[in-house]
């Protein structure tokens, strides 16, 4: 396999869904579903608390994220 081919497969985009996962340990990322199933937690709040842990995300992506559930 040539390294272009390498590189190709390896730069697959992942969804913001699966950052959030792969950057917030399980205990956290349980909260954050929580969270996301409650609708009295605002959007805003969630990305908030997402952006104070270091996972840049808009509230317009965890509205959506919403809406998908």
């Amino acid at each position: 396999m040539s390294k272009f081919t390498e590189v190709l497969e390896e730069s697959k985009k992942t969804t913001v869904a699966e950052k959030i996962k792969n950057q917030l340990d399980d205990k956290s990322y349980e909260d954050f579903q929580a969270a996301l199933a409650n609708p009295g937690v605002s959007a805003a709040a969630i990305q908030r608390a997402l952006k104070a842990l270091g996972v840049t995300t808009s509230a317009m992506t965890i509205q959506r994220m919403r809406e998908e559930q």
